[in-house]
């Protein structure tokens, strides 16, 4: 009998200990060699010789690179100049633009506000911006004097539009004859900007310019992420600002990721480099009328593009994506529910077809599905000054990597280097 009791209170014992919640073992910067989790360190030394051989080439001044498996980093290095003196090497602390890389935050901060009950994924854009209560498609355009014909959509954009990109809202700089007119002649930037504008002015004005196709019917890259940016603030009642560091980069333990930051920061700023007709990088110290190289540290800073407008380190990117490998929380915070954090990295497009390679789209992130290298269901983004990131739920990898190149032509060699030394180093 007793023998009984014994052996009923330990399968009680066992059930409830198989009942308790999972208990995060994260720590924040833990490294360990790649071999502790399945990586062979002498492939990923490669990266430094791949990178050191496009500087070599003039094709970038250099790149930090962060690679975290199993949330622990298992390879870090900084190659190559911040400056074209070569005077400052890069450092793992330097911030830099992150640009589209803003897109999955925002995107994050929209779902947030989804599970919380302040937005719908089907709600009409017009319910918090009004200017897109009433949306035309562009169907002419001239391009001597900047006008142009329009008529009704059939419908107007949706939430769930924006956050994949169906809504049919341009890039000045994906059609500059077209989009980047329209978009000029009405004073909208397609990067941050050092003007005193902010994104209440701008994403109202966008709600009465044409949309290039019928909201839902096409992927098309757009200022898609700064009308969500502007939603955000309108469902919160917070600036895009705040309510990132509330709810996103302040439970995730994150220090040097947000839209501005004070001038004595412009020591660890890096510098921006664009590409000259030979291919050679040159320091640039003005990117445009609406755009200045020491963004984010000088200007107005008040513009809060959604899309394009943060700036951070490796590290503290790195935290972001191990949330959200880790399905929503880091640190035992929840900045989104399992469920709603995998849908984000899901196919959401359905038979949409995708003009970007081997992928699909979720909601800010793009999903590869038949990927050369990458494996089904990694999910990544990069930025217009040649960031990249990658997440890789298979392997629970992460792959970052920063360089300061305004839309440099190498972006996909470089990617693809990276990419075959990443998944060579995997022990078999």
């Amino acid at each position: 009998m007793k023998r009984t009791k014994y052996l009923s209170l330990i399968g009680l014992l066992l059930m409830l200990l198989s009942c308790k919640p999972e208990i995060t073992s994260f720590q924040k910067f833990e490294f360990v060699a790649p071999e502790k989790v399945g990586m062979i360190s002498d492939s990923l030394a490669k990266i430094d010789q791949m990178v050191n051989a496009f500087v070599k080439a003039k094709k970038y001044p250099g790149a930090v690179t962060l690679i975290a498996k199993e949330g622990k980093i298992i390879y870090e290095s900084e190659v190559g100049f911040s400056d074209s003196l070569k005077t400052e090497p890069y450092r793992k602390d330097h911030l830099f633009r992150m640009a589209s890389m803003t897109k999955p935050i925002v995107s994050v901060a929209a779902m947030q506000l989804i599970e919380k009950g302040k937005l719908s994924l089907d709600d009409k854009v017009g319910k918090y911006i009004p200017s897109f209560k009433s949306t035309e498609i562009l169907t002419g355009f001239n391009t001597e004097d900047s006008t142009w014909t329009s008529k009704p959509t059939k419908t107007t954009p949706t939430i769930r539009q924006l956050l994949t990109h169906t809504a049919g809202v341009p890039y000045g700089f994906m059609n500059p004859p077209l989009n980047g007119a329209i978009l000029a002649k009405n004073g909208i930037p397609d990067l941050s900007t050092h003007l005193p504008l902010t994104i209440e002015e701008t994403m109202s004005k966008i709600g009465d310019l044409p949309l290039m196709h019928e909201p839902g019917e096409k992927w098309m890259y757009g200022l898609n992420t700064d009308v969500l940016g502007r939603v955000v603030e309108v469902a919160s009642g917070e600036k895009l600002d705040d309510y990132i560091r509330e709810n996103i980069t302040k439970p995730l333990k994150i220090d040097f990721l947000d839209f501005y930051f004070d001038t004595v920061q412009k020591k660890n700023l890096t510098k921006v480099f664009v590409p000259s007709p030979k291919g050679k990088n040159m320091q640039v110290s003005d990117m445009g009328v609406m755009y200045i190289a020491d963004y984010p540290t000088d200007g107005a800073k008040k513009y809060l593009s959604g899309g394009s407008g943060m700036t951070g380190t490796a590290r503290d990117y790195f935290l972001f994506c191990q949330a959200m490998l880790d399905n929503g929380t880091l640190f035992g915070n929840e900045i989104l529910k399992k469920k709603t954090a995998q849908e984000m990295h899901k196919n959401q497009i359905d038979t949409i077809s995708y003009p970007w390679g081997p992928a699909k789209f979720g909601f800010g992130f793009d999903v590869a599905d038949g990927h050369p290298t990458r494996p089904d269901g990694t999910y990544s983004w990069g930025g217009a000054f040649s960031t990249v990131f990658w997440i890789d739920p298979k392997n629970e990898l992460i792959v970052i990597q920063l360089r300061q190149v305004l839309q440099s032509a190498f972006n996909q060699e470089i990617n693809a280097a990276l990419e075959k030394i990443v998944y060579s180093a995997i022990q078999k």
